[in-house]
C-alpha cells in the first residue's frame, strides 16, 4: 500500500512541478495548465482514498 501511496505522491509533486513551469513560460497555455490541473486533482483523489481504505482495513 504504502510503495502505490509513494508513487502517487511523486507523481503529484511532479504534475505541481509542471504546472509552475507552464506558469512561468512568457505565454502559459491556459489548457494545459488546466489539463494538468485536473490530472493532479485526480491523483490527490487517489492518494486519499488509499489512505482512507489502508486506515479502515489496519
Amino acid at each position: 500500500m504504502t510503495r502505490l501511496i509513494d508513487r502517487l505522491i511523486t507523481l503529484h509533486r511532479a504534475i505541481n512541478d509542471a504546472v509552475q513551469r507552464e506558469r512561468r513560460h512568457l505565454i502559459p497555455d491556459p489548457i494545459r495548465i488546466s489539463a494538468l490541473k485536473k490530472r493532479r486533482l485526480a491523483i490527490k483523489d487517489r492518494i486519499h482514498r488509499a489512505l482512507v481504505r489502508g486506515i479502515v482495513t489496519a
